[in-house]
């Protein structure tokens, strides 16, 4: 893909996309009014033949690293670095490897990916999260960059560096502290609508509407009404970090369980112990990162302090996916193994 050339533009025509909805279709071409202020515009590609122009915005100033950008794309994308297997997996889902030039496991391994394509792709530095330095995503010339917002601070790969080297980010919908389920589907509209795979990114997301249909029904209004309240346990020994609100909330929502912080504003948060005695629990869901889900388990059993937690003292703990608790192609089958943790009787 060739060098992007910064522009200050009046309009784009093409496909548009913000918040990942999709504009209705004009006479001059597809446009979709936007209520969030962008200071710059950034265009990438080499004007293919046949190709639609896509415009998103990425959303830079949700987490203070700046003014929001537009990024118009005049052709897909040829080397794309993802940082994290569940964003790796969006592609391997929608059958984009090919585009990969490499990604990392990030902080959360998809111990559940069933992808052959995941030994194909080439996996940057030592698998850690970042691992990759600003020389590896040059020397496999990346032009599309996909990460948690906090990648593209000044500590890491920020707009000026990335708008110098012709890399476009891209922040998924997914990743706000305020995201819900349906910011899932709007990353496969995204990026269905980017490489050309609109039809397939469909195709995905209705997969998953009906998976999330199907627990619905099986578990009722009644359960909805009177969810289990569940501690959520990623890691922390002197304190916990749990999920809140947003993805990890929603799913947790949909499987018929609230976080025993819902009422923390964010999608992660570190609480402590006494906390956590304090909102008793009925069950505790474990996140598995590689593997290790049984070592956390013998060590929340293991804390005096939580023998009086009803989830301890009933033995109500469980498992899931970390990197699908963030939002990923696999979110939908995770609510479903969820409920049938919680509620095996309803299935």
């Amino acid at each position: 893909m060739k060098k992007n050339t910064a522009l200050l533009l009046a309009g784009i025509l093409g496909v548009t996309l913000t918040s990942g909805v999709f504009a209705e279709e004009q006479n001059e071409g597809t446009v979709i009014e936007s209520d969030v202020e962008a200071t710059e515009e950034v265009t990438f590609g080499s004007g293919e033949e046949g190709y639609t122009p896509v415009t998103i915005t990425v959303l830079l100033d949700r987490t203070g690293l700046g003014d929001n950008i537009k990024e118009t794309f005049t052709s897909a994308p040829e080397h794309v670095v993802v940082n994290g297997d569940q964003m790796a997996d969006y592609f391997f889902d929608l059958g984009l490897e090919d585009r990969m030039a490499g990604y990392t496991h990030g902080s959360c391994w998809s111990t559940v990916s069933e992808y052959p394509a995941r030994e194909k792709v080439r996996l940057l530095g030592d698998g850690s999260n970042r691992s990759f330095s600003k020389e590896d995503l040059l020397d496999v010339n990346c032009d599309f960059l996909m990460g948690w917002d906090s990648m593209f601070g000044d500590d890491w790969y920020n707009k000026d560096f990335c708008i110098e080297n012709g890399i476009a980010m891209y922040t998924p919908f997914c990743a706000s502290d305020k995201a819900v389920f349906e910011d899932i589907y709007k990353d496969y509209e995204t990026l269905g609508a980017i490489f050309g795979v609109e039809e397939l990114a469909g195709e995905k997301v209705e997969a998953m509407k009906d998976t999330l249909s199907k627990v619905q029904d099986a578990l009722g209004q009644e359960v909805y009404e009177n969810p289990v309240n569940v501690f959520v346990y990623d890691s922390g020994e002197d304190g916990a970090f749990t999920a809140c609100q947003g993805m990890p909330g929603d799913i947790l929502k949909l499987a018929g369980g609230l976080s025993s912080f819902d009422d923390i504003e964010k999608g992660w948060a570190t609480v402590s112990w006494e906390q956590i005695v304090e909102r008793n629990p009925e069950a505790i869901l474990i996140l598995d990162y590689n593997g290790e889900a049984a070592e956390k388990e013998e060590f929340l059993k293991g804390m005096e302090a939580l023998q009086t937690v009803d989830a301890i003292a009933n033995d109500r703990i469980y498992v899931a996916n970390c990197a699908d608790m963030q939002g990923s192609a696999g979110s939908a089958r995770l609510v479903q193994d969820i409920a049938m943790q919680l509620y095996p009787d309803k299935f």
